[in-house]
């Protein structure tokens, strides 16, 4: 045989082998390795499908949504008249904040505003607000998501949910500064009802704006704390509300529908190149006029050498990006959705853990050493004959397409975090109403927090550790009532700015250590807070 011959044998030889190898670590290896990580899930019981997480069905005789969409209708046909919102809850100085129903003016570093003109405004919305008072009477609000969708489901809802928000709250601030308690009273319940109402949306954006939603909550019901005329059965109906409020289980069934989705996705992507590349333009913009294989061209600009290399350059740009996009379809697809399985499962865990002991600290940091390094780095877990692979077509992958789906583990604590904070908040809140209950029967408020148990309040429990709030009845009248924050040190109640060690909480603003229910603040220091917004307007 001539060593031509010889040689061509031996390179099919090769090639056959070569692919072969290929075929086996690069696809067959890591689609088994899937389907039996999936074979267990199932096996203990977690559920893989839209069709499995879907929320129970709502009758149409049980669902407020018709008068919630009227509500949206009347807020979108007329124009907002709010020069600047009413001043709910503003600190001004750590640890105080300015009672902005009892000012004079509607104030800020850009704008002032009349009292009368913000009543105006608020009895316009009116008819609005009492569409969404008679909605709230309903069991639940459902605006019947089309979850099959998955990231295409249109979410338009949302942004009239968070500006009903700021409506109802700026109303109630306007019912405030006129002595019209049981508006105010009415207009919060409400607030707090619409979001207990949407809890049921399995999605992890509406649990985000839920939350937003909370925080606007929070500013109007400790204005209405500053009030010396609401009674007991208000506070308490108040009270009842805010306990209604759910976080843990909302965001785990959000996480349940958002891994469904996401299974869902990545069969679409893996089914043709043209669902490949309608989803990754939907996913992150990439798609015919970024170069990522469409079918538009570079537009002359009059010079043919310029246009030449333009071309060219699109030309290989167009190319990479198939050879990529083959290789996620082929291989990249099985190695990120095991590690995107496996990161939705530890969340999952670390939720259903919190929910079960109503604590946050230990589950989330165990969440976090999971995720980073433990979860971040099994995207890199490749070795052997796949790792020599991984490293061939590495220098292809400049879009991050083997981690596409599941390099969103910081979302996971991203979400959880904004869960504890508003849980935090939220009994916080609940322990601040039932001290003022306490102060409106005695007189004064109590030593300690357990002479509040079991009259005002079943358990006053800090969710990060679970130990009680902390609290300390200070001589001055006042009080101090705080979470020991993310970090899980009690740092006295430090409501001061700690950028390097503390972490955000919706009403402070900035990075603290401990989260810490604001006193009002005197009459001087609002003065000195007006007095520095006027030096900073001028400057």
């Amino acid at each position: 045989m001539k060593t031509g011959w010889k040689i061509l044998i031996a390179l099919a030889v090769f090639l056959t082998v070569f692919n072969g190898i290929w075929l086996v670590t690069m696809h067959i290896q890591p689609e088994n390795e899937v389907e039996a990580y999936k074979k267990s899930l199932r096996e203990r019981g977690e559920k893989l499908e839209i069709s499995e997480v879907l929320p129970p069905p709502i009758p149409a005789e049980s669902n407020g949504v018709a008068l919630m969409r009227s509500a949206f209708a009347l807020f979108n046909s007329s124009p907002d008249g709010w020069t600047n919102w009413p001043p709910a809850m503003r600190m001004i100085a750590p640890g105080k904040a300015m009672t902005g129903w009892m000012q004079p003016d509607l104030r800020d570093d850009l704008f002032t505003n009349s009292w009368e003109n913000a009543v105006t405004t608020a009895e316009a919305s009116r008819p609005a607000m009492e569409l969404l008072r008679e909605a709230t009477a309903y069991p639940a609000i459902d605006f019947q998501l089309e979850y099959l969708k998955g990231d295409e489901m249109l979410l338009t809802h949302l942004s009239s949910l968070r500006q009903s928000a700021h409506i109802l709250s700026a109303a109630a601030m306007c019912d405030l500064h006129n002595g019209n308690i049981a508006s105010a009273m009415t207009n919060l319940c409400t607030l707090l009802a619409l979001i207990q109402r949407i809890h049921e949306e399995r999605n992890v954006i509406s649990q985000s704006v839920r939350i937003a939603m909370v925080q606007i909550a929070i500013t109007a019901n400790w204005e209405l704390l500053q009030t010396p005329s609401a009674t007991d059965s208000e506070l308490a109906s108040l009270q009842t509300s805010w306990e209604r409020l759910d976080f843990i289980k909302s965001l785990e069934n959000s996480f349940l529908m958002q891994r469904a989705s996401t299974e869902n996705t990545i069969a679409k992507m893996r089914s043709s190149r043209t669902e490949f590349d309608r989803i990754m333009k939907i996913y992150s913009g990439f798609g015919a006029s970024s170069g990522s294989g469409g079918s538009s061209s570079p537009v002359s600009s009059g010079n043919w050498l310029d246009d030449f290399n333009n071309y060219a350059k699109d030309g290989v740009q167009k190319a990479k990006f198939a050879t990529t996009a083959s290789m996620w379809r082929n291989s990249w697809t099985y190695s990120d959705e095991l590690n995107a399985l496996r990161n939705y499962q530890d969340t999952l865990e670390a939720l259903r853990l919190i929910e079960t002991n109503q604590v946050f600290q230990p589950a989330y940091s165990n969440l976090m050493n999971q995720l980073y390094p433990g979860g971040y780095s099994r995207l890199y877990h490749s070795n052997g004959v796949a790792g020599f692979y991984d490293e061939i077509w590495h220098g292809l992958d400049d879009m991050n397409l083997r981690e596409f789906f599941s390099g969103y583990a910081g979302y996971s604590l991203s979400s959880i975090r904004k869960a504890m904070t508003a849980e935090a908040a939220k009994r916080i809140v609940i322990t601040a109403i039932a001290l003022k209950r306490f102060q409106l029967k005695h007189g004064h408020f109590p030593e300690r927090l357990s002479e509040l148990t079991p009259e005002f309040l079943s358990s006053p429990i800090d969710p990060v550790d679970g130990s009680p709030l902390r609290y300390r009845r200070n001589g001055d009248g006042t009080f101090l009532l705080y979470s020991i924050g993310e970090n899980g040190v009690d740092d006295g109640g430090d409501p001061n700015s700690m950028p390097a060690a503390g972490s955000y909480f919706n009403w402070q603003g900035n990075k603290v250590r401990d989260w810490v229910w604001p006193q009002p603040a005197t009459a001087e220091e609002v003065q000195v807070y007006y007095e520095e917004q006027a030096r900073k307007s001028k400057r």
